[in-house]
């Protein structure tokens, strides 16, 4: 049996693919991010954002290194992600969830944190 939070996440992420092909980021080689999956989590007892997932055409290898800074923030995508995008994962600060989605996805989507971040919000 799929715990109903799984279902609920699923059914999120199946309906919330997001074509920005008018705002295609060209990435390093030959690859470029046209679709992303707007993933959101129901597990703090409301709808929020899990993370935005870029779908690179064709796959891309060359994702950056680039390490997670809140620094790299505007005040305002930080204040919108503390109220859209908190962690709902005991132990874990908001900083570690970000930190991970950014590592994870972020730096293959060919924008900076700050528009990374923002768009993701925009979007939800």
């Amino acid at each position: 049996m799929v715990p109903a939070f799984l279902l609920l996440l699923l059914v999120a992420v199946a309906s919330a693919s997001v074509d920005i092909s008018n705002s295609t980021v060209p990435m390093k080689g030959a690859c470029q991010v046209t679709q992303y999956v707007l993933a959101l989590q129901f597990m703090c007892g409301f709808e929020s954002i899990h993370g935005l997932w870029p779908d690179p055409y064709p796959a891309c290898d060359t994702c950056t290194s680039e390490v997670f800074s809140t620094s790299k923030l505007s005040s305002s995508t930080l204040t919108d992600m503390k109220k859209y995008w908190p962690t709902c994962q005991a132990g874990n600060t908001n900083e570690d969830f970000w930190s991970h989605e950014w590592s994870k996805h972020g730096t293959c989507s060919g924008m900076t944190q700050d528009a990374f971040f923002s768009k993701t919000i925009s979007l939800y």
